[in-house]
């Protein structure tokens, strides 16, 4: 027979001890996290102030000698550690239009923090903003006569613009700017992005555009400005454009058009004539096939920076368009005019990759000229509306 009394008795001490057993885990595991102490002294006067799409958090500390650092938690789960007495930190781009909750904890030299402060904020969101990047400290400073055409377009036609010296770049983000044009035109600057303007192709410039690619930020470049798809890493050097002019131009009395259907003489071709950057453009007969016109008879610039795509050694089939494309993650949009071929590529979009997730439109056209020299292009109104439609695509 079981004695029922002495099994109750010894399932009561069983639990009992597990019940110990629990009751001493959860203290060691409190006496391990070293939770907040109530009477350590505390940041005080906590505040925000949204900067641009970046939030300043700033507080007081206490006054004590043995502050180690300073806790940073974000909606109780992301958490910054700065290091000695700071009394500000500032939240790069919080997520916009959703209450955001900051708190500031002090940490001390025996590794206990302080209960924390909490302020709370829905951060506004800022529509971003079409950025012009000049190599000068001021518009008034350009002397090329394109570049200069090119700026004073932007500043009276692009409503959401705003002109970029390299001194604005240090925090620059797609936030900020969803688009970034860049026009370089001139003559005798010589091959090679290395000779483009120090002053867009400084480390420092080099870095924050590389930033901004990769966090997706985009960029439009125009004429000798497409070797910066190199300078700024998102093309291998041994890609770089290699079809190249920078004389002085000289007269002609044909019109210098584009054709957006790649390889439109032969048995496969690429139509892009209905991608958005060439909607609306007025259209040129001057062949037996559709092009675009970009500027009429009279003295041009022979300012071609465009890729050369028998060059780089590209596997023959299908194409070197389509081998081109492959190894650069990007899309043949534009040839010349009168190339019916594979050839050429000189309107070129570079879509996102595993490290830059921003896209690149580059137009390396010599016709892509924005003051003609010998008069008024009969074809200005299609550069312009290339180029709006282009900043818009890219925004």
């Amino acid at each position: 027979m079981i004695n029922t009394n002495n099994l109750a008795g010894r399932v009561s001490r069983f639990c009992m001890a597990a019940a110990c057993v629990a009751l001493m885990g959860l203290t060691a595991c409190s006496e391990v996290e070293l939770p907040e102490t109530p009477q350590l002294p505390k940041v005080s006067q906590l505040a925000y102030a949204q900067e641009g799409r970046n939030v300043l958090l700033t507080w007081t500390l206490p006054t004590v000698a043995d502050i180690a650092g300073v806790q940073i938690i974000t909606n109780n789960t992301d958490v910054v550690e700065l290091e000695g007495a700071v009394t500000s930190y500032l939240v790069k781009r919080p997520k916009a239009g959703v209450e955001q909750a900051f708190t500031v904890k002090v940490r001390y030299a025996d590794g206990h923090v302080s209960e924390g402060q909490t302020v709370r904020c829905v951060v506004e969101a800022v529509p971003a903003k079409v950025g012009y990047l000049i190599a000068y400290n001021s518009p008034a400073e350009i002397t090329d006569d394109d570049e200069k055409a090119s700026e004073k377009w932007f500043e009276e036609n692009v409503a959401n613009g705003e002109v970029l010296t390299p001194a604005d770049l240090a925090d620059i983000t797609p936030d900020d700017y969803s688009v970034i044009w860049i026009h370089v035109d001139r003559q005798g600057l010589g091959l090679g992005w290395e000779k483009l303007p120090a002053e867009l192709i400084s480390n420092e410039t080099v870095a924050a555009m590389q930033g901004f690619l990769k966090e997706g930020g985009n960029l439009l470049l125009t004429n000798h400005a497409t070797q910066l798809t190199v300078a700024y890493g998102r093309l291998d050097a041994k890609f770089a454009p290699g079809i190249f002019g920078d004389g002085e131009g000289g007269d002609g009395t044909d019109i210098w058009t584009f054709n957006a259907n790649i390889g439109s003489g032969m048995s496969l071709s690429y139509d892009h004539r209905d991608h958005p950057i060439y909607a609306g453009l007025e259209v040129s007969n001057q062949y037996e096939w559709e092009t675009f016109p970009l500027i009429g008879p009279g003295r041009r610039e022979d300012h071609n920076c465009m890729w050369d795509l028998n060059s780089y050694g590209l596997a023959p089939e299908p194409n070197v368009v389509a081998s081109f494309e492959s190894a650069t993650s990007s899309t043949v949009l534009g040839t010349w005019g009168h190339v019916v071929d594979y050839a050429v590529a000189g309107v070129v979009e570079f879509g996102p990759t595993g490290a830059y997730a921003g896209r690149v439109l580059a137009i390396g056209l010599a016709a892509y000229e924005w003051q003609q020299n010998s008069g008024a292009n009969p074809y200005q109104h299609n550069i312009e509306l290339l180029t709006t439609n282009c900043l818009n695509y890219l925004q």
